[in-house]
């Protein structure tokens, strides 16, 4: 037993280096080329994802899942550079696409609603975005297959059932109508809005409300410290703190919520945090992304019963 906790912490410890690591040299190359549209945070949720959380069905179907996570990165480029529409218009097209594709393909790549919507975003119009997503989640991936040696099954391909569509659906929904409602995209930040959609499509029960309400604590707190490190340093490697809470933190809470790290590095994207409204909107943006997921249930279980009483 203390050999097995001895060889699990290591392991932990190991993804945990080379994720933070990839994440600094992020950093670096981004000064040293002069391009912020090379910071990708998603890379914190796909690295932690498949090598600290060693998520099966990433790892089994890890070719389709890079691969489509790429093309969602050039997909929501293409939106944002060619398409004329305003960004109530783009965003909602962009999620449809992009969770469409994953349905169609049976691929369980819900970080590419992230890739996909921050070129939309951020208004970026170059091409080192999916150059830097690619290059980026390509070594985690590299370093996952090298590492741990997925079967490659294709037979376990993601069940999109049509409750788990009508409930990611259902969730994206309620978080349009509450950035509407409030004005801004920024509520729901895209790191965010894949945490929402992991848990709408994962909630096949509801939970203690104690649960639900450290979940939502948690999945900001790396977020909101980044933004106070950012406020008091303007030094961005200070985001290396907060990776390395929120590895601390899911190994004590036992949560594995690959979402938390990219959080932790959206502040990056922001001009070192100075939208001071990012600090109120992401404890909003916590609160929907863990309670919608469970309105939009209680709308599918309705819908359904209404469904099975009209067939009789």
């Amino acid at each position: 037993m203390k050999q097995a906790i001895t060889q699990t912490i290591h392991h932990k410890g190991a993804a945990a280096a080379v994720v933070i690591g990839i994440a600094v040299s992020m950093v670096i190359a981004v000064h040293v080329f002069h391009q912020s549209a090379a910071l990708v945070p998603e890379m914190g949720a796909v690295g932690s994802g498949l090598l600290f959380f060693r998520n099966r069905a990433w790892l089994d179907q890890l070719i389709p899942f890079y691969s489509y996570i790429v093309l969602a990165a050039i997909f929501g480029l293409g939106m944002s550079m060619y398409v004329d529409a305003p960004i109530w218009l783009k965003i909602p097209l962009a999620l449809g696409v992009v969770f469409t594709g994953l349905v169609i393909l049976k691929v369980p790549a819900l970080p590419a609603l992230s890739a996909g919507l921050l070129p939309i975003y951020l208004d970026i119009h170059s091409w080192w975005y999916p150059v830097a997503v690619a290059a980026l989640m390509g070594i985690e991936a590299l370093v996952a297959l090298v590492l741990l040696r997925p079967s490659f099954r294709r037979d376990r391909a993601t069940s999109w059932e049509l409750e788990h569509v009508g409930k990611v659906v259902g969730s994206l929904v309620v978080a349009l109508l509450m950035m509407a409602i409030f004005g801004s995209p920024l509520l729901m930040v895209p790191p965010l809005l894949v945490a929402m959609s992991e848990r709408a499509q994962h909630l096949s029960r509801t939970h203690p409300v104690l649960d639900d309400i450290i979940t939502m604590i948690w999945l900001v707190t790396p977020f909101e410290l980044s933004i106070g490190l950012l406020l008091l340093t303007h030094d961005p490697y200070v985001v290396v703190i907060s990776l390395l809470v929120a590895y601390v933190g899911s190994t004590i809470l036992k949560k594995q919520i690959g979402p938390v790290f990219a959080l932790a590095m959206v502040p990056l994207l922001f001009g070192y945090a100075t939208d001071e409204r990012l600090i109120g909107f992401a404890l909003i943006g916590s609160v929907v992304a863990q309670f919608s997921p469970l309105v939009a249930a209680k709308a599918v279980k309705v819908l359904s019963s209404n469904r099975a009483s009209i067939a009789q």
